[in-house]
């Protein structure tokens, strides 16, 4: 080789051995030389060029021998040992060599030098020329951008100067300059970062790490609570760390006690607890709080009120009555019945002269009278004389559905209550004067009563799909026979109860089936009773009431939001479906614009988020 390169070849003592190359066509000089080359590198030695002389050594050996250093790509590569000084325009040196590191072989040396941002490498020729076009496609211009980090416990100056010192600290380490800038703005508490995509990431991890809410030193905490309410958790808390000194106490020696106890104090208007205690008592509060602090579930109780009663009557009879001028007197009429009464007293005369008959009383009885009645009366000017034919059917249904329902967190009592509020007379007093002048300042007093339908339920969910009820439900009413009482008289149906029932499953409280024959019957003695002719000296009443009162209840669980919003929108649409009802029904007289209907469900949620944006603050860009 030294022969036909012309060169001074200088062998380790260690390089022994013999190389058989085959070679299908003739050689030049320089292909000689880089198969020579290729052959020494193929079993681990390696040419070092020295001015004209070539060493042959061990390629361990190579990165510590006076091998040549060059300055770039000088043309066309070869297997000698060189060693060779990348610089780097854009990407850091040092993040650099942990990528390349792998890619070169173990005996080759390869190092950064930070201040002038380059890579040494001592290695093959043609192994540097590959790492070279490597690094050429890595180092470019990095996409430098800026982003905008809005802070919510840190103050931005503080954060900003504590990056920069740590940023300073780094680059002082590595040997070169900082590759991010950091800008606070104080107006919007907010820190701008500018740089690569790799320290804008580093440094969003670090200003969400500072970012946080200072940690709570001492032996006082604040714990906020998210659904529970401060002043019922801040007594139960109280008494549980009354009990614990208690038991402490009886414990006496066997364990330590400490001298100063728990307290838990609420504030309400922040629905917070401030819990000063021990280290390990703090614990144990903060384990019993995450515990009591949750969702409590809901539920929605709907009541089902069915009433129907019907009234079967029928009233026919005749009464009569006579007076004579002489004295000579005799009736027949039904003390009990007012219709008779009044039209008596309109035909019959009374103790004044006049025998003519009033017109105005007997139209005002005849006017509260059901069915139909006939008279005949005053036959002279000395004798007077009333027939009534009373004949009366009636029949009267009424059915009366009622669903009230309410909406309840667990074990919580609520109540809903429709109807009216009616006055009741509980007494009256009259003071007369002393000179005979009559009453004065009378007065009376006077009770409010609630008149309807009441529903009161507390419930208590069990852990799996059923919920138990303490009911009362409450059904009143005013009656008819108010008129002739001395005051407002009542119906009253009540039930008070405790069932358990599964979710969503309707079940039966109690109820009223009640059937009322009331059969009458006025006669005059014997002579009532005689066929046919007994009908003129009879008067029958039957009435015939059938009452059906039953009460059902339907417990539906709402453990989410997702099921509040379900059941709200059913009642919701339920509610518009009605409106349109009345709306296609009223169209004839009425136009749309009169009859407004609630907008669809979807529309109203849109039109509720639309006024919260509308009221909610203007939001810069970048938060």
């Amino acid at each position: 080789m030294a022969e036909a390169t012309g060169t001074t070849i200088v062998v380790d003592p260690s390089v022994k051995g013999k190389v058989k190359v085959v070679s299908s066509k003739p050689v030049s000089r320089e292909e000689l030389y880089e198969l020579f080359l290729s052959i020494l590198e193929v079993h681990g030695y390696t040419a070092v060029r020295s001015g004209g002389v070539i060493r042959v050594i061990q390629n361990k050996d190579a990165r510590s021998a006076p091998v040549q250093v060059r300055d770039g790509n000088t043309g066309k590569a070869s297997d000698e040992y060189v060693t060779e000084v990348i610089k780097l325009d854009n990407i850091s040196a040092a993040k650099l060599i942990p990528v390349l590191r792998p890619l070169v072989p173990q005996q080759a040396h390869m190092a950064a030098y930070a201040p002038s941002n380059a890579i040494i490498i001592s290695d093959l020729s043609s192994n540097i020329d590959r790492i070279r076009s490597i690094i050429e496609r890595m180092d470019k211009s990095a996409v430098q951008q800026t982003d905008i980090v809005k802070l919510r416990y840190g103050v931005a100056e503080n954060v900003v100067s504590m990056l920069d010192q740590l940023a300073k600290s780094e680059a002082k380490q590595s040997g070169g300059e900082s590759e991010v800038l950091l800008v606070a703005d104080a107006r919007t508490n907010s820190v701008l970062v500018s740089g690569d995509e790799l320290e804008r990431a580093r440094i969003r991890t670090l200003v969400e790490y500072l970012d946080t809410p200072l940690e709570q030193s001492g032996n006082v905490k604040v714990v906020y609570l998210e659904y529970a309410n401060a002043t019922d958790i801040a007594d139960v808390l109280t008494r549980v760390m009354q009990n614990i000194n208690r038991l402490d106490a009886t414990e006496g020696a066997k364990k330590p006690r400490s001298d100063n106890s728990a307290t838990i104090e609420a504030d309400e208007g922040t629905n917070s607890l401030i819990i000063t205690a021990d280290t390990d008592e703090m614990a144990s509060i903060e384990a019993v709080i995450q515990r009591l602090d949750i969702r409590r579930a809901q539920v929605l109780v709907e009541a089902i009120i069915v009433e129907m009663e019907v009234i079967d009557g029928q009233d026919l009879g005749l009464q009569w009555l006579f007076a004579d001028s002489s004295g000579a007197f005799g009736s027949n009429i039904n003390a009990s019945d007012a219709r008779a009464r009044n039209i008596a007293d309109a035909i019959l005369p009374s103790d004044d002269t006049s025998t003519d008959i009033s017109l105005g009383g007997l139209a005002g009885a005849l006017a509260n009278t059901g069915g139909t009645t006939l008279g005949w009366g005053q036959i002279s000017d000395s004798l007077t004389m009333a027939v009534i034919l009373s004949a009366l059917n009636e029949q009267n249904n009424a059915n009366i559905l009622s669903t009230p329902s309410l909406l309840t967190l667990d074990n919580q009592e609520a109540y809903i209550t429709v109807g009216q509020n009616v006055p009741f007379v509980t007494g009256s007093f009259t003071n007369t004067g002393a000179g005979g002048d009559g009453a004065q300042n009378p007065f009376q007093t006077i009770q409010r009563e609630n008149v309807g339908i009441t529903l009161t339920v507390t419930p208590h969910i069990n852990e799996g799909d059923s919920v138990v009820l303490d009911i009362v439900q409450e059904v009143s009413s005013l009656s008819g026979l108010s008129a002739v009482a001395s005051d407002l008289i009542t119906n009253e149906r009540k039930i008070q109860t405790k069932v358990l029932a599964q979710d969503n499953r309707v079940v039966v409280l109690g109820g009223l089936i009640k059937d009322d024959v009331q059969d009458g019957s006025q006669k005059v003695p014997l002579l009532g009773d005689i066929p046919f002719l007994g009908r003129l000296f009879r008067t029958d009443a039957v009435q015939i009431t059938k009452t059906n009162l039953l009460i059902f209840i339907r417990p539906t669980i709402i453990r989410d939001n997702a099921a509040l919003a379900g059941a709200s929108a059913e009642k919701y649409r339920y509610i518009r479906d009605q409106q349109m009802q009345r709306r296609e029904q009223g169209l004839q007289f009425f136009g749309d614009d009169q009859l407004p209907v609630l907008p669809e469900w979807q529309e109203q949620l849109q039109q509720l988020e639309q006024m919260k944006f509308n009221e909610a603050p203007a939001i810069t860009e970048g938060q």
